[in-house]
């Protein structure tokens, strides 16, 4: 139940991120918008529940965005590796922490890609707006990514009671 609640609300994010945000100039260079789910599933879900959602993603997102196949995959897998390695050591329920983490987050996910693209095509220069492009996914990942993840746990605690109150019935 859920691992449906966290794909469909992954499912929602990509929607927003791959129709509604492209439209609008001021979103014109907004992170990848499952970093904070994928954050959040590694910091406070089990890896029976995160795992699957993050292959899962990983696939999805491999297939919409035309590139090579597994980049996103590889990506969201080291990720949520990290992060949850970092969940062991740090107190994950910080604000500071978490929009600390989705900054790491987009950080890690643009050296990825860069470097994927240094390493495909070596003569290729990196774009001139690069620095640009980074620093306003930094900025607003530092500002919508705490937001998304108080997003889901309000939501997943609504989901918890909801289950409570059917299963408390039988």
């Amino acid at each position: 139940m859920t691992i449906l609640f966290y794909i469909m609300v992954s499912f929602c994010l990509v929607l927003i991120k791959t129709t509604l945000i492209p439209s609008w100039p001021l979103f014109e260079k907004f992170y990848d918008l499952l970093i904070p789910i994928i954050i959040y599933l590694s910091f406070f879900r089990s890896k029976l529940e995160g795992i699957p959602i993050v292959v899962f993603f990983g696939l999805i997102m491999d297939s919409l965005c035309g590139g090579p196949m597994g980049l996103y995959l590889i990506t969201y897998i080291w990720l949520y590796a990290g992060m949850r390695w970092t969940s062991r050591i740090l107190h994950t329920g910080s604000f500071v922490l978490l929009t600390v983490a989705v900054a790491i987050g987009v950080v890690f996910e643009i050296t990825v890609l860069l470097g994927y693209m240094a390493f495909l095509a070596p003569s290729a220069s990196i774009p001139q707006d690069a620095v640009k492009t980074v620093v306003l996914q930094i900025m607003w990942a530092l500002v919508t990514g705490p937001l998304i993840m108080a997003i889901i746990e309000w939501a997943q605690k609504q989901l918890d009671l909801w289950r409570t109150k059917i299963f408390a019935d039988l």
